[in-house]
């Protein structure tokens, strides 16, 4: 009997393939010979899922964002922040590359980063990743504190740790510099 292959479970062993490759060498590094043997397998599987490196590239963006929104519930989870102030710290510890999956993180966000400044439908994913990034805090801060402009102090606090991801990733900045700045821009929140 032949063995059943789980495509989908297929698809984003290979897009893990592609992120550890993005991470640690770079998005130029992710060909498809080179993911085929970072994930194990061959390079006509690699084709069969997906046809074109442009198409396994937002396939993996896509794939990291979800694993990001994981280990974000997860956090949560086992910290069970008491206050809208703590959750919020906790949210900004997730996306500074403050630890070595979150450096990860960061690394292959970089690589992305850059490849969306170049390719369309990448650089529509990586604004879709904002914009949801933004709403999500946008929809939290307006239940945690109702009488403020939400959208204004979301935006803020985006691109405070947006600026402070790579100094941080590059040890220009230390944690506890950043985790300072990112308080002081709570304390104005809360």
């Amino acid at each position: 009997m032949p063995k059943q292959v789980d495509h989908e479970e297929r698809r984003r062993e290979i897009a893990a393939a592609v992120l550890r490759l993005v991470a640690t060498r770079g998005v130029e590094a992710a060909s498809l010979r080179a993911v085929a043997g970072e994930a194990g397998v061959s390079m006509g599987a690699v084709q069969h899922y997906f046809t074109t490196r442009d198409e396994m590239l937002r396939f993996a963006l896509a794939h990291g964002n979800t694993l990001l929104a994981e280990r974000g519930a997860r956090l949560l989870a086992e910290r069970k922040p008491a206050t809208p102030h703590e959750a919020f710290r906790l949210l900004c510890i997730l996306l500074l590359p403050l630890d070595e999956d979150s450096r990860t993180a960061a690394r292959l966000w970089a690589g992305l980063i850059s490849r969306a400044c170049v390719d369309e439908p990448t650089r529509k994913l990586a604004a879709l990743a904002y914009v949801n990034l933004t709403d999500f805090v946008v929809r939290q801060l307006s239940d945690a504190v109702p009488d403020m402009d939400a959208a204004q102090e979301a935006r803020h606090l985006v691109s405070v740790i947006e600026g402070l991801r790579w100094p941080v990733l590059f040890g220009v900045y230390t944690e506890q510099q950043a985790m300072g700045i990112v308080d002081a821009q709570l304390d104005l929140i809360f």
